[in-house]
């Protein structure tokens, strides 16, 4: 809370105590209808963590319908109920923050989303199986690939594989039966706490982002 802050000047207050006071007074009329425009977007990092957390708590707790605008994936999926993406003014995609992540549903909205990996490819085998679940085999430029789909794939159409940053593990040995298995020279190495990100390059012309846990493996220096 703020109590004993009523005294106080805008100035003298800090950038997450003027933040609270905005949404207090925003939150005081009892609107129906509340519009945050970046909201958090002055705040460094660990403010905002703080701050994403109890905002969705304020909002859910006083329960008015709130539109939440943002350049921020992290902040969006942290915050929100149901996420929409514009582009040029048009809806691209709506869903919750998880379908939004788990299916992007174009090759923009991925790497608009910061999944860079995307790979051309084309189907050259199809298996109909359970749940409507089908799979198939796509030719690319990282060899043949064997993957399930959600969606009706057909014989000889052209797809792009989304291989996700955090999906990829560091083997030193053959795999198990099943597993896709890729080959490359890593090129770059970043630690950012508890992942480290490798910028992995497979002839001759696929550069790769992953993103691998950064204790209990050997990485390279």
């Amino acid at each position: 809370g703020l109590e004993g802050y009523g005294d106080r000047r805008v100035y003298e207050l800090s950038g997450g105590e003027q933040q609270r006071v905005a949404l207090a007074r925003s939150l005081a009329p009892g609107p129906r209808l509340l519009m945050l425009d970046e909201p958090l977007g002055s705040l460094d990092r660990a403010l905002r963590e703080e701050l994403m957390g109890e905002l969705r708590a304020i909002l859910k707790r006083v329960g008015v319908t709130s539109i939440y605008v943002t350049h921020d994936q992290q902040e969006a999926f942290a915050v929100s109920d149901r996420v929409i993406i514009l582009r040029r003014g048009r809806v691209v995609q709506q869903g919750t923050p998880q379908d939004v992540y788990f299916h992007p549903a174009s090759p923009w909205v991925a790497r608009f989303l910061g999944l860079s990996n995307l790979v051309p490819g084309r189907v050259v085998a199809v298996e109909p199986g359970p749940g409507g679940e089908t799979t198939v085999v796509v030719r690319s430029s990282l060899g043949q690939m064997t993957l399930r789909s959600a969606e009706p794939l057909g014989l000889d159409q052209e797809v792009t594989v989304l291989i996700r940053p955090e999906a990829a593990r560091l083997v030193g040995e053959p795999a198990a039966e099943g597993e896709c298995v890729l080959e490359g020279t890593v090129r770059g190495c970043s630690f950012r706490g508890s992942q480290t990100r490798l910028e992995v390059h497979h002839p001759p012309d696929v550069d790769l982002v992953f993103d691998v846990a950064s204790g209990g493996q050997r990485l390279p220096e």
